[in-house]
């Protein structure tokens, strides 16, 4: 069995772990050979292809590709839309979309789809799945079908993201980060103003007492998911991973159980076990229940709810950052979301409408469509310097969908010596999926174990460190 196929059988047993512990996506939330290399660009340059870009030709006789996505209910309609749209817009592509469930979900069929060899064209996969596919070896990378200059036109977070040392590997679609959504009236009825950018843990406490005092049943809710504790962390400039995040060097042990780390899983776990928050699991959905029942004035979601959080709720809703810990200045976030891939066919042709139908994606129509239907923000950086007149008066009307977009503005994508700054540009390992279910695992030790915090990190970080040991071995 060749060094491929066996790390897709050792990839099939995490696959079956996870579907013991259930999905934990964010938002419902270079070819990457064997030896693929994890070394991040600069944060402030544009990765770009060293070699002349791959020509091909564009299609010209009638093709179907196949693309699987993971965005379901109006997340999923919206999607369908804009293909419909590309669909409708030329006579020679059809792209047939399948919704293959969450990102988890999604994720996992594509590693079957490889050992099956019946894998689509273009899939939509999540941030964690980033080296993982680097390392899988059947990607056509965008790289050597963009010109040279074009992945400056991405925003740098998410073009940074999905880059290898070469340059972008997949295109960003989909991006977002976690925000605070909060219920205006119960902020006004407690005496409270708009919380500030940079609040730390202790000004969100003291937010929580105001509420409660008011006569709210919980201050806030969220579900105890592996992305707030990555994001938080990120936000408090703690790194998750070591070697820069897996940046710098292939990542062989997480850092997330130490300094900054546990401060940030006391805190997310201290607000159930105090009384502020109900604990509902590793959930996306009862969540927004409770929220929208009223019987908590904040909830942590992400950025791609805008939408459903302004058309479902009963009150005002508003939108803030996340905060950070009281041992750390504000730091920033990075990005969630997913990217479109280009699995290569070894076909001219259906590469060639595969890479037509990204683009189409990614061109400033669909993205504004897409951000104003569902709250992801455009991944062009043109969208933003130099918004259309008609983007520009749906942010003066609709103020939420800007609040990720300045959360991310405002990150300190580089320190202050001019080094990059690596907790930001996110966490990079093959087997990131499983450890942040480990994750997950470590918030049962703290609220139905009674484990301390550190108790449970240490006892997460020798797990992850061991399926980072077992997935290295590929690489040696």
């Amino acid at each position: 069995m060749t060094r491929l196929l066996r790390l897709f059988a050792m990839l099939t047993v995490f696959v079956l772990v996870a579907a013991a512990c259930g999905s934990d996506g964010d938002d419902n939330a270079s070819t990457g050979g064997d030896d693929a290399g994890t070394t991040a660009p600069d944060a402030t340059d544009a990765p770009d292809a060293t070699d002349a870009p791959t020509t091909l030709p564009p299609p010209t006789e009638e093709v179907t590709i196949e693309f699987w996505h993971a965005m379901a209910d109006d997340l999923g309609a919206v999607v369908d839309g804009l293909v419909d749209s590309y669909n409708a817009s030329q006579d020679v592509v059809t792209v047939n979309s399948t919704f293959q469930g969450s990102y988890d979900d999604t994720y996992n069929a594509l590693l079957a789809s490889f050992e099956a060899g019946t894998a689509p064209n273009i899939t939509q996969n999540f941030d964690l799945a980033a080296q993982t596919m680097f390392d899988t070896g059947a990607l056509l990378p965008a790289h050597e079908l963009m010109a040279a200059g074009d992945a400056e036109s991405y925003l740098a977070a998410p073009r940074d993201y999905y880059s290898d040392e070469t340059g972008m590997v997949a295109l960003a679609f989909n991006s977002s980060t976690p925000i605070v959504y909060y219920n205006e009236d119960m902020f006004t009825a407690a005496g409270l103003d708009a919380p500030a950018p940079d609040w730390t843990f202790s000004d969100f406490l003291a937010t929580c007492d105001a509420l409660e005092e008011s006569g709210v049943e919980f201050c806030a809710t969220f579900g105890t998911v592996g992305w707030y504790f990555e994001q938080i962390l990120a936000n408090s400039g703690g790194l998750y991973f070591n070697n820069d995040n897996g940046r710098t060097a292939r990542a062989t042990e997480v850092e997330f159980n130490k300094g900054e780390g546990v401060e940030v899983f006391e805190f997310l776990t201290g607000l159930i076990n105090d009384g502020h928050a109900p604990n509902l699991g590793s959930t996306w959905s009862d969540t927004d229940s409770v929220f929208f029942a009223e019987s908590a004035a904040m909830i942590f979601d992400s950025t791609s709810g805008v939408q459903g959080f302004q058309e479902n709720a009963g009150f005002p809703v508003k939108t803030a950052f996340i905060p950070h810990s009281d041992d750390s200045e504000r730091n920033g976030v990075a990005i969630g979301g997913a990217a479109l891939w280009l699995i290569d066919n070894d076909d001219d042709a259906l590469d060639a409408a595969s890479w037509d139908f990204m683009k189409f994606m990614t061109e400033a129509d669909q993205q504004i469509t897409w951000h104003t239907q569902t709250g992801y923000f455009p991944v062009l950086a043109s969208l933003q310097d130099s918004p259309t007149p008609e983007l520009a008066t749906f942010w003066d009307e609709n103020p939420n969908f800007v609040t990720a977009i300045n959360q991310l503005a405002t990150t300190n994508t580089s320190n202050a010596d001019g080094s990059v700054n690596y907790p930001v540009l996110g966490g990079r390992a093959g087997p990131f999926p499983e450890i942040r279910r480990i994750i997950v695992e470590a918030y049962s030790g703290v609220l139905d174990e009674g484990q301390t915090a550190q108790e449970a990190l240490d006892d997460a970080a020798e797990r992850a460190n061991q399926t980072l040991a077992d997935y290295n071995e590929f690489f040696e």
